[in-house]
């Protein structure tokens, strides 16, 4: 067989790392006896003992916000003498409740938790954050590379030489190939936006984050169909819960889900089914569990739409009112056009591996439920989100909820009211400009030409996420060449708080990409895989020792403030007091000339809060006023007069003829309209607005539609004709060839069908790679940052492969065998775990593990899975595709 350059790296780097077979699982107990053993550390010359602490007479509890995860939890710590000795929960709504209803509403529940003694909760990540904070292989001092990339060859070299360097080199790249020569590349909710500040400031477009590798797709999907890019679930009221690849119980982001979701189990009626090809956490509390083949999710939600609409047990009402497109996805499914196949249960069957009587008794529940008047709540994540397919897969399950009526009312998806402070203004920063287009494919792009005229583009992700592409980036820095083939040269890498070569699926590609670049400037706790090619690495914080604001996900503007609690025991500063000190250095507006506005990380993030009281109502204050010193005190903000409110689509408008238009939109058989407002540029811009309630009342003169003055229409959804869109009008247009993606024409191509459609997983299996190989996570972990913590590693100090009996007895494999994973990309060792948990075609394992750095108990334990994954965005969102690969599987002997 043939394989890509680079595909043994993955044995290598785990023959270098792995201790003996034997001392496998016994080093990663040993390793983690060992570091409790030490006890004590030092602390900037004082003794301290991280263990459980229970006497609190002689220390101080400090609010904070959590940062092990991407929760937003709200924290309380124990300081003693300076030293963190406990962290607890707070009662924030970000750790007790998530959906809130307009007060009085009765489905006040946040009001009704803390009534009710609710204290709040912290998972075991939370609860070992100390570990983290006074872990002695943290990144003490700033390092120079003095030998080959990635051979862990660093001097320590002082702060002011560090910044002096990174000044210089960033200035003489620019000089050298403009600031779009730069890549940036930083966490998502962490300091992001004096990295976006940095960035512009420079002038470089290339700012990246986080998003892009876990949920841009979903993003996607709901912003096509019901336009809000990350609805809520109504779990509390909800009686019937269909969810879709996310297990929210262990791969806990929102500690709060799961005690909302006992509340909701607890009441009479309540089921949830869950559909995965993992028996995990959630499946084993659902009352059903459904487990198709990976990447077929939406062939699956496309044969239940099928069957649903022929029952006519759906909210007609509400799809007449508020949708687009439905008559024609009804034909699609029913086989009438494009392909003429019928998308019923026979056809799903072939396709996700589930037995078409499961689907039809899936339906058929669904429909029964409907029909009972329970509220169905229909959600989906990361399992259909992270394939090749994903946009059109979960907007065929967005579609499923928006045909039961199931978006914007209690029980459903809500829109949720959320908000935090915002960047500074550009005139702070001199009002930079870039040099040049994004070279990933995230925008439509306008490029000069030879003579003179500029060439307008459309964007390659026709649903982009603000967060870029990541391994379109990757991909950029391999050719030198930006997302169009033009010559594009990229010589920077900036890396913060991320680790690329474990978290970017690929690993070699995005290895061979680092070794393009003259400058990596990396800012880590640790050395880790990443931090091991950088030129420079800049220790960064502990979470408990910086500012920051956590935007809590619930449905009421809920914000909770991160500030540090300790002094940096390493003598460190945080990320934003490092840009701040480097953009100085540099000579950038907006960096260190305002003393006690810009000058320090806690008067940037105090000027950021002040503004979003006096104008982040709408540009208004807030009617819950604190002031800067009051959050630092308490830790956490409620807005009294920010609960969410349903039935948000049918807010009440007013047509005004001088300022608004209308579109027809024409889909089939169906004709609808939106309001469209302008706005006070010249010539007027126009965006949507809004719905025509009653099509009898629009005015046609000669073709200038309108509405006469004072007649009442709808909001309706954000989506860009303002209804729920079976129909996509955004890809409508590359489908019928009157938008080009990157210049492309693409007409009839059924990757762009308007309409929810099953696409083929680009990397599913094959006669010589028989077997789907996926990852996911759990709750002991976050993302690839947390293995080096040795409470946790205690929990789950390696990630077996897990494979049913089934397929592993014909392979002759057993419990604890050792095992190869070999995909057409690479080849990783395991240790199989052989259990009835996992669909029979499919094995995977806990991502996150296999690192070959970033600590003494992190290095050589478990498998990691970017040896084996292809390295490809998908099409519509650009999501780092992390769960698709055709894999074979054989015993070590």
């Amino acid at each position: 067989m043939e394989h890509k350059d680079g595909f043994n790296q993955g044995l290598v780097v785990a023959a270098t790392t792995r201790m003996g077979r034997r001392g496998f699982l016994k080093g990663v107990v040993a390793g983690t006896a060992a570091t409790a053993a030490v006890g004590k550390i030092t602390l900037s010359g004082a003794n301290a003992e991280a263990v459980e602490y229970k006497s609190y007479k002689n220390g101080t509890w400090i609010p904070s916000g959590c940062n092990m995860c991407g929760g937003q939890c709200s924290i309380n710590v124990f300081v003693e003498n300076g030293v963190v000795r406990k962290i607890e929960p707070l009662p924030a709504p970000g750790s007790v409740a998530n959906v809130n209803a307009a007060a009085g509403s009765g489905l006040d529940y946040y009001d009704q938790a803390i009534a009710k003694g609710d204290k709040g909760r912290l998972c075991c990540k939370g609860n070992s954050g100390a570990r983290s904070l006074y872990d002695i292989d943290r990144v003490k001092t700033p390092l120079r590379r003095t030998g080959p990339r990635g051979s862990g060859q660093f001097e320590p070299i002082t702060w002011e030489e560090a910044i002096t360097e990174a000044a210089n080199k960033l200035k003489t790249n620019k000089a050298l190939y403009g600031a779009a020569s730069m890549v940036w590349f930083g966490e998502d909710h962490s300091f992001t936006h004096i990295q976006q500040d940095f960035t512009d400031a420079y002038g470089c477009p290339n700012y990246s984050n986080h998003a892009n590798l876990c949920d841009t797709s979903r993003k996607s999907a709901f912003k096509s169909v019901i336009g809000n890019e990350r609805p809520l679930a109504d779990f509390e009221s909800a009686e019937l819960m269909f969810i879709w690849g996310w297990n929210f119980l262990s791969a806990i982001k929102w500690i709060h889900l799961a005690s909302v979701f006992q509340r909701a189990m607890a009441k009479p009626g309540r089921e949830l089914i869950y559909v995965d090809p993992v028996f995990n956490t959630t499946a084993s509390k659902a009352d059903q569990w459904v487990a198709p083949r990976p990447g077929t999710d939406g062939a699956l939600a496309m044969a239940l739409a099928q069957h649903i609409i022929a029952s006519g047990k759906f909210d007609t009402a509400f799809v007449a009112k508020y949708t687009l497109g439905f008559d024609e996805y009804k034909k699609f499914l029913n086989g009438e056009t494009y392909d003429k196949v019928v998308k019923n249960s026979a056809w799903a069957a072939t396709i996700t591996g589930l037995p078409a009587t499961d689907i039809d008794a899936l339906a058929t529940k669904l429909e029964g439920a409907f029909a009972a008047g329970k509220k169905i709540l229909i959600d989906a994540w990361s399992g259909p989100g992270h394939h090749t397919n994903a946009t059109q897969s979960g907007r065929a399950i967005a579609a499923l909820g928006l045909l039961l009526g199931g978006v914007d009312k209690p029980g459903g998806l809500v829109f949720p009211k959320r908000s935090g402070p915002g960047r500074r203004p550009s005139s702070t920063l001199g009002s930079p400009t870039k040099d040049k287009w994004r070279v990933d494919g995230r925008d439509d792009v306008s490029i000069p030409q030879p003579d003179g005229s500029k060439k307008t583009f459309t964007k390659k992700y026709l649903y982009s996420h603000g967060s870029g592409i990541y391994v379109e980036s990757i991909d950029r820095m391999l050719d030198q060449k930006d997302f169009l083939g033009n010559d594009y040269p990229i010589k920077t890498c900036v890396i913060v708080f991320q680790n690329l070569l474990m978290s970017t699926p690929n690993t070699q590609k995005v290895a061979n990409a680092l070794n393009k670049m003259e400058f990596i400037l990396c800012v880590d706790t640790h050395l880790s895989e990443t931090a091991m090619m950088a030129d420079l690495v800049i220790p960064g914080s502990n979470y408990l020792e910086r500012f920051d604001f956590n935007a809590q996900w619930v449905s009421q503007r809920a914000l909770g403030l991160r500030q540090p609690v300790v002094d940096s025991w390493i003598g460190g500063r945080s990320e934003a007091q490092f840009f701040l000190d480097l953009g100085a250095a540099m000579g950038m507006k907006g960096f260190k000339d305002l003393p006690g506005v810009n000058d320090t990380d806690e008067a940037y993030n105090k000027e950021e809060w002040d503004r979003f009281m006096a104008t982040g109502n709408g540009g208004k204050p807030f009617t819950t006023q604190m002031t800067w010193d009051q959050l630092k005190a308490k830790g956490w903000w409620v807005d009294e007069g920010g609960r969410t409110a349903f039935n948000q689509i049918g807010a009440a408008k007013t047509y005004v003829g001088a300022t608004m238009q209308l579109k027809k939109y024409t889909v089939g058989s169906e004709t609808k309209y939106t309001v469209l407002q302008a706005d006070t540029s010249t010539p007027p811009k126009y965006s949507a607005v809004g719905i025509v309630l009653d099509a009898t009342k629009v005015v046609d003169n000669a073709g200038a539609l309108s509405l006469p003055d004072g007649t009442a229409f709808e909001g309706g959804f954000s989506t860009t004709s303002r209804y729920g869109q079976f129909w996509d009008p955004v890809l409508n247009g590359a489908y019928v060839g009157t938008t080009k993606p990157t210049g492309k024409d693409v007409t009839g191509v059924n990757d762009f069908l308007p309409l929810p459609t099953h696409i083929e997983p680009l990397d599913k299996p094959s006669t010589a790679y028989p077997l789907y190989f996926s990852s996911w996570k759990e709750v002991e972990h976050a993302h690839t940052r947390t293995f080096n913590n040795p409470w946790l590693m205690s929990m789950r100090g390696e990630n077996r492969l897990i494979i049913h009996p089934d397929t592993a007895k014909p392979l002759g494999i057993e419990e604890a065998d050792r095992v190869m994973v070999e995909t057409p990309d690479g080849i990783v060792e395991a240790r199989a775990h052989v259990a009835p948990i996992i669909h029979k075609e499919v094995v995977g394992w806990v991502r996150g593990f296999g690192h070959w750095a970033l600590g003494r108990i992190a290095k050589g334990k478990g498998s990691h899975d970017g040896w084996l994954l292809k390295g490809r965005a998908e099409l519509h969102s650009g999501q780092a595709v992390h769960k698709e690969a055709g894999c074979r599987v054989y015993k070590v002997v």
